[in-house]
């Protein structure tokens, strides 16, 4: 079934594949969207036709830029339509889901902390879908400073849970703390560590985190070189593309050292 949409969100279709790097406010401030077309932009992100559509198609694009525009409108009432699309990072291996809803939420802003929450503290959602949404608490506590505390709080209470959680969600978790300075929750990042149930991979061992809050100038133990035994150890498994990177850079492999 077709959906029709106003004449204004109808050029949605024919703007094509956006720029990572767009500056979202220049691209879209001349084309004069306001909370009216709200309710149609919501209606595009889930729009199965433009979503089956082939990616030189300029109309697969247009629920990236309609989620662009609610950000900006700071559409509240879109939420739970944009929490909904998480999963396609897993299921469908979309990056542009999990690259761009985060920073979309951060131009809601405290809306969306309680939904993130609740969708990061349910284990039965996917790893890197969980990992979305903590992304985009940690782009709140960023962007919004007055939110700060609040969004460390819910990312400490996730990671209380490290003995059930992925190793590599714990590793997100912490990464997410350290760039928030959040030093007032390393007392359940020294447990999850002494516990075993963070990926040292990804931000290093106990040492790195303590050097990173200010809580010691260098470390007592040599560093291990985790990459290089990842990489080169035949006893590992071959990195998936989908993996944490090997070189402890956080992101997946294919979007960092796949092609090195």
């Amino acid at each position: 079934m077709n959906i029709q949409y106003s004449e204004q969100v109808v050029l949605l279709l024919t703007l094509g594949q956006p720029d990572w790097k767009d500056d979202w406010q220049e691209t879209y401030q001349q084309l004069g969207f306001s909370k009216e077309h709200i309710p149609d932009l919501i209606k595009m992100i889930t729009d199965e036709n433009l979503l089956r559509l082939d990616s030189k198609s300029d109309a697969v694009w247009a629920p990236v830029h309609a989620w662009r525009i609610l950000g900006q409108l700071r559409a509240a009432e879109a939420i739970p339509v944009l929490i909904a699309q998480l999963f396609r990072i897993d299921e469908d291996d979309d990056d542009w889901v999990g690259e761009e809803l985060p920073k979309v939420f951060a131009l809601i802003g405290e809306p969306a902390i309680r939904s993130l929450s609740q969708y990061l503290a349910d284990a039965k959602n996917h790893l890197y879908a969980r990992a979305a949404a903590a992304n985009g608490l940690a782009y709140i506590a960023k962007s919004h400073q007055e939110l700060r505390q609040n969004c460390s709080i819910r990312l400490e209470k996730a990671l209380v849970h490290y003995a059930e959680n992925d190793k590599t969600l714990n590793s997100f978790l912490v990464a997410h703390l350290i760039d928030l300075k959040a030093v007032e929750t390393m007392p359940v990042i020294q447990q999850a560590y002494k516990e075993g149930c963070v990926d040292l991979s990804i931000c290093g061992g106990l040492e790195e985190v303590e050097i990173e809050f200010g809580l010691r100038e260098h470390r007592s133990t040599p560093r291990p070189r985790l990459w290089m035994h990842k990489l080169f150890s035949p006893e590992k498994s071959k990195v998936g593309r989908n993996d944490p990177c090997p070189c402890g850079s956080g992101k997946k492999y294919k979007k960092c050292c796949w092609n090195e």
